[in-house]
């Protein structure tokens, strides 16, 4: 993905939380020969809803976690808030948000 990335001042992780629907991260190193992606969502299910995360290297097979179900984004958004905050510690840069 070629698009830039937020800047780091703009990052305000509960600024995230109103209308939350997608967030894809990235980080490339070519020092170290890394670049990997992180796609955290909030999706629709039969049962409600559900926290959907997939990761992987760049242009290579995506890994995907098993959905997290949720009645609602206040009761997922704690284990949301602690994954970005890992995310973005582990040098991951946010390219994209989409909101509902």
């Amino acid at each position: 993905m070629s698009a830039k990335a937020l800047p780091e001042a703009a990052i305000d992780v509960e600024a995230l939380k109103p209308g939350f629907r997608c967030l894809y991260l990235q980080r490339v190193s070519q020092e170290k020969n890394q670049a990997r992606f992180y796609l955290l969502s909030w999706q629709p299910t039969l049962f409600g809803w559900a926290v959907v995360r997939s990761y992987g290297r760049i242009g290579c097979w995506q890994r995907a976690m098993p959905p997290l179900s949720f009645d609602s984004l206040e009761q997922a958004w704690p284990l949301l808030r602690t994954i970005i905050k890992r995310r973005l510690r582990h040098g991951y840069q946010v390219m994209e948000l989409t909101r509902v």
